[in-house]
């Protein structure tokens, strides 16, 4: 199911979206109902690719010499002569990364007179789903979205009810994308691992190999995930079936191509089993997905049954919008703006991991001031 067409859209002001929380530079222009003119992303993957994974100082770096230049070519394509607010991702992140976006983002907005609102990169992909690249306007957020948001550094499941976001559950230790990358890594195989692995996955057996589900003790945390022990025992299965280092890791052997499509289902099973039960406590209107790791095929085709078989609506981004992108921040900043919760480009400031505006719940799961 895709976001449909709202038949009332809250009117927004025309918004420029900056993200540089990472190592993808992006800018986006969205109108005034959340239809996306324009969406630049600047991929870092050379960059980093060297080092197997993100190097913050060479992230940073590459954002101070990528960002002026998206915005002269946002300017030529579609002109910026419009734009009434400024959205930027203020957190969690690198936090030299998020300083070049923050800085930017607040001499641009007080240069030219403009409105500014900061965001936090999980609100962006929260409200990811509702938007599309196919130029129609975003859609209404439901009254209540229970929404699955896994990436290199989230895996967690978060309720909206009137734009309030709670997170009900976390990760014990690494991130779902955060493993894919980590056991490519091991095995020699190119970066991001992630796709890497989807890719790979499709040709091999998913029950070939099974792996025990992770032991929490905490009654609190039944619904948490874990998946450090996934991937230990998935590496050290790989070694011993010989396969660290691949020898030819364009051509990975049969066996190998099993493990890796019984480690995919793994974690796809982990990641949709407290959804049931979150929809029961909880009585969603719809179920969405995103995050890097929402571009995952075989976690993309199962949510959709998943969310059939409980009779809920269900909306996957389009796979451009999974990863980190500016129309989502853009989106995001509307959204607060509608309810005139703008920030002063004089005081803005960047978070590298906890909301800044928020806090924690007892568990230490994050809350977040009211999207809408």
């Amino acid at each position: 199911m895709d976001a449909g067409s709202p038949t009332t859209i809250p009117v927004a002001p025309v918004t420029l979206g900056i993200e540089t929380s990472c190592d993808e530079t992006a800018v986006a222009i969205l109108d005034r109902d959340g239809a996306v003119q324009l969406n630049l992303v600047s991929s870092q993957v050379a960059v980093h690719a060297p080092y197997l994974g993100v190097v913050p100082e060479l992230a940073s770096r590459r954002h101070l010499e990528v960002l002026p230049g998206l915005l002269n070519e946002a300017e030529r394509r579609v002109g910026l002569g419009s734009v009434e607010l400024v959205a930027v991702t203020r957190g969690p992140g690198l936090i030299g990364a998020l300083l070049v976006g923050t800085s930017f983002a607040a001499a641009y907005s007080w240069a030219r007179g403009l409105k500014l609102a900061g965001v936090d990169h999980l609100e962006g992909h929260l409200v990811s789903p509702f938007i599309s690249l196919d130029g129609r306007p975003a859609a209404v957020l439901p009254e209540r979205v229970l929404s699955l948001v896994v990436s290199g550094g989230h895996s967690s499941c978060f309720l909206m009810v009137g734009g309030e976001v709670q997170a009900l559950n976390r990760t014990r230790d690494d991130a779902a994308g955060e493993v894919f990358d980590k056991v490519a890594a091991a095995l020699g195989l190119p970066y991001p691992g992630g796709p890497v692995i989807d890719r790979l996955a499709e040709s091999g057996d998913p029950h070939a190999f099974s792996f025990a589900p992770p032991r929490i003790k905490d009654p609190s945390g039944a619904l948490d995930y874990s998946f450090s022990g996934l991937k230990t025992a998935t590496i050290r299965t790989a070694v011993a079936l010989g396969s660290v280092p691949l020898a030819d890791p364009a051509h990975p052997p049969q066996r190998l191509l099993d493990l890796l499509a019984s480690f995919r289902h793994t974690v796809v099973t982990w990641l949709l089993s407290p959804l049931p039960e979150l929809a029961r406590r909880h009585r969603p209107q719809v179920l969405a997905l995103s995050g890097g790791v929402a571009a995952n095929a075989e976690l993309r085709r199962r949510l959709l049954a998943l969310g059939e078989s409980l009779g809920l609506p269900t909306l996957v981004p389009p796979v451009p919008l999974t990863t980190d992108n500016a129309a989502m921040i853009a989106r995001a900043g509307q959204l607060k703006a509608l309810t005139g919760r703008l920030d002063d480009p004089l005081t803005l400031r960047a978070y590298p991991r906890v909301p800044f505006k928020g806090g924690a719940d007892p568990r230490g799961r994050p809350t977040f001031p009211p999207l809408l």
